[in-house]
C-alpha cells in the first residue's frame, strides 16, 4: 500500500508540472519562427524551461502587448528583454546575445571604422534603433543625408540590395536568415558587415523570482550538456547563417 501511494503521489506531481506561460514575440526568423514555438531564441527557452522541470506553454504576441501582460500576471515570462524593460521583473542571465551590424553592399566601396561615418550615408535601421542604440547613434543619424526605421526585414533588405539606401543598421542573423537577398533583377549581392556596435544581450523577464533562479540554473546545465550548442547550430545551419 505504501509503494503504491508512493506511486500514485509521483503521477499527480507529474501530472500537475508547473506551467510556465511565456511570452514570445511576432515572427523575426532565425530567433523566432512563425507560430512562436520554434526558432533559436524559443527553442534554447524551451530546453531550458523543461530542463528546469517546467513546462511551457508559448504565448505569441507583440512586444507592448506582451510587456502589459507581463505586467499584470497574465503570463509567467517573456523573451528577448533587456533590464529595465519593466519594473517589478526578475531577468535571467543572458540567453543569447543579439549582432548589430552596419551592413552594406561589398561592391559600393564603403567601408565603415568608426560610428560617425554613418553622418555620410543613407540609412535604414530597425525600429527604434535611435532610442536602444545610444545617444551618439542618433546624434550621427540627424546628420545623414536619409535616415528611416523599419520594422520589416523584408523591407530593409529590398532597399538596400536595390539600393535606395546604403547602409542598413540591424541584427546580422535576421539580415541573413530573410529570404530576400536579391535586387530586383534577381540578381544577389555580397555584403560586408561592420560590428560598429557592441553585442546586445537578451533576457528572459520572470514575475517571480524563484522562477528566474530555476532558469538560469538550467541554462548553466543546458550548456554544460552540449545542447546549447547543438540547438544554435541547428539553426545556423537551417539558415546558412555567418
Amino acid at each position: 500500500m505504501l509503494r503504491l501511494l508512493l506511486i500514485c503521489c509521483l503521477f499527480a506531481a507529474g501530472a500537475h508540472a508547473d506551467i510556465v506561460r511565456l511570452a514570445v514575440g511576432l515572427a523575426k526568423p532565425p530567433y523566432v519562427e512563425a507560430g512562436g514555438k520554434s526558432g533559436l531564441e524559443v527553442t534554447l527557452a524551451l530546453a531550458t524551461l523543461r530542463r528546469a522541470g517546467h513546462q511551457p506553454l508559448v504565448v505569441q504576441l507583440p512586444q507592448a502587448r506582451g510587456l502589459a501582460m507581463l505586467d499584470s500576471g497574465r503570463v509567467d515570462a517573456m523573451l528577448s528583454l533587456v533590464p529595465g524593460s519593466l519594473e517589478g521583473v526578475f531577468y535571467s542571465q543572458p540567453l543569447l546575445h543579439y549582432r548589430n551590424r552596419a551592413i552594406v553592399l561589398q561592391g559600393s566601396g564603403i567601408v565603415l571604422t568608426e560610428l560617425s561615418q554613418l553622418a555620410q550615408y543613407r540609412v535604414v535601421a530597425f525600429q527604434n534603433a535611435r532610442r536602444l542604440l545610444g545617444d551618439e547613434f542618433r546624434r550621427t543619424v540627424e546628420r545623414a543625408p536619409g535616415y528611416a526605421e523599419q520594422g520589416d526585414q523584408d523591407i530593409q533588405n529590398r532597399m538596400l540590395f536595390n539600393r535606395r539606401v546604403d547602409v542598413v543598421i540591424g541584427d546580422e542573423l535576421i539580415f541573413h536568415a530573410n529570404p530576400t537577398q536579391r535586387d530586383l533583377n534577381n540578381r544577389s549581392q555580397p555584403v560586408i558587415s561592420y560590428p560598429l556596435f557592441p553585442s546586445s544581450p537578451r533576457h528572459v523577464g520572470f514575475r517571480r523570482e524563484r522562477l528566474r533562479q530555476d532558469f538560469d540554473a538550467a541554462l548553466q546545465q543546458l550548456k554544460g550538456s552540449g545542447e546549447y550548442e547543438r540547438i544554435q547550430q541547428f539553426y545556423r545551419d537551417k539558415y546558412r547563417l555567418p
